[in-house]
């Protein structure tokens, strides 16, 4: 049972990081505006900006920053979705919040399951990646299995409602206007 839990915590952590690149890139084919994009979008879009900037001193990559952030509204961004998200090879409740956020979901979802996943899977996990024994039932393993999978399947279906109900998009963007 041990391999299994290890298995399982690999399983979560990588579906997590998948679906939301795949997301990620799901809004950046919608070829938005700057404008048009909402909440946590546009952010992304300037955070990697500033990381494209960060460790030099020079002036011209300070100015190039500033026009974009005064002429980029218009454009169409360029979203990133590669490595945008970052698990840091332990997706703890915190780092899992971040991912969240960084999606622009809530985590009122995910929070009641937040100790689970710290202290049931991401616990077992080390314990058995750093070469500690650990004893795990059957009972305790399929309790976990579920409940972990249950949150895959949240996530999922979190990030299929806000594609589908566009709400990466400005709702003046995304409401229809009246026929006729």
């Amino acid at each position: 049972m041990p391999a299994a839990a290890a298995m399982l915590y690999a399983h979560w952590e990588g579906l997590i990081e998948r679906l939301a690149e795949s997301y990620l890139e799901f809004v950046r084919i919608q070829r938005l505006k700057n404008c048009e994009l909402s909440g946590c979008m546009p952010a992304l879009v300037v955070r990697s900006k500033f990381r494209d900037m960060e460790g030099t001193n020079k002036l011209k990559a300070h100015i190039d920053q500033l026009k974009f952030l005064r002429s980029a509204m218009e454009d169409r961004p360029k979203l990133p979705y590669r490595k945008s998200i970052r698990t840091e090879s332990n997706l703890t409740s915190t780092v899992f919040a971040e991912i969240l956020s960084t999606l622009g979901l809530s985590d009122v979802a995910f929070a009641g399951k937040f100790h689970l996943l710290d202290h049931s899977l991401l616990a077992k996990r080390n314990s058995i990646a750093h070469g500690q024994s650990l004893d795990i039932d059957v009972d305790e393993y399929l309790m976990l299995h579920a409940e972990v999978t249950g949150l895959c399947s949240l996530f999922r279906n979190e990030l299929e409602n806000v594609s589908v109900s566009r709400l990466f998009q400005q709702p003046s963007q995304n409401e229809a206007g009246p026929i006729g």
